[in-house]
């Protein structure tokens, strides 16, 4: 009788495990959630139009990229034009005398020399400094100045009753002038030793003490005049 209740019962728990590892099974194959049809095909969708989304902001992404670049390009080029430009307005402000300048050139000292054989006294006429800038001027000066006055286009060099005007600055013609000049100190300084020119002459008149010096850094100051234009204006 023992012998059939132990089959009995081990018969019964078999039952139990093999349903149970049954419904585990079917647990573990069978998905949570059952997709219709529909539904999948409208994943299916949902996921393409995703990707499409996806593709179309990486296009975008790229070509604001590209227009980002091309913009770059535009303010490095835009930056060299304006470069280019402040050096050339630079360039255009020194040759019109309206900035300090240095460089190598020449000096030149010209002193009256007053004594008593002679029946005036000695002095320096404003023609004379005329020819002295024209005389630079066709050596390659870049940069001219008399007794600290910068000579530029506008520059008026005349008598002016017992003076000699510079500029608006009035100067003693008994007085020493001195006349500095940037450009290569050779050729201007070579100007002045063909027999006419200017200092050769004053040289052969006499009264006056010539010195012609060169100089690696020759100092010019600016024009310190303010220009003003009424009537000129820029053609079109």
């Amino acid at each position: 009788m023992r012998r059939v209740s132990s089959q009995l019962w081990v018969g019964i728990i078999c039952m139990i495990l093999g349903f149970m590892i049954t419904y585990q099974l079917r647990y573990i194959k069978t998905p949570k959630y059952q997709y219709t049809t529909r539904q999948f095909e409208n994943l299916v969708k949902e996921a393409e139009d995703l990707k499409k989304q996806r593709d179309e902001l990486q296009k975008k992404v790229e070509e604001y990229q590209k227009r980002i670049d091309e913009i770059e390009q535009s303010v490095a080029s835009t930056n060299k034009i304006a470069s280019k430009m402040k050096e050339e307005l630079d360039n255009l402000r020194v040759l019109a005398g309206l900035t300090d300048v240095e460089g190598p050139g020449i000096e030149i000292t010209i002193t009256p020399i007053n004594d008593i054989s002679n029946k005036q006294p000695s002095q320096i006429y404003y023609k004379d400094l005329i020819d002295i800038v024209n005389e630079l001027n066709s050596a390659g000066a870049e940069a001219i100045s008399i007794n600290g006055e910068r000579y530029v286009g506008r520059t008026q060099i005349r008598q002016a009753g017992l003076s000699i005007k510079i500029n608006d600055s009035k100067f003693d013609p008994s007085q020493p002038f001195v006349i500095k000049a940037i450009g290569d100190p050779a050729i201007l300084e070579g100007a002045f030793k063909m027999p006419d020119s200017i200092i050769e002459v004053l040289k052969k008149i006499g009264g006056f003490d010539i010195k012609i010096v060169r100089s690696n850094n020759i100092k010019i100051s600016k024009y310190n005049k303010l220009l003003e234009y009424k009537f000129v204006k820029g053609s079109r």
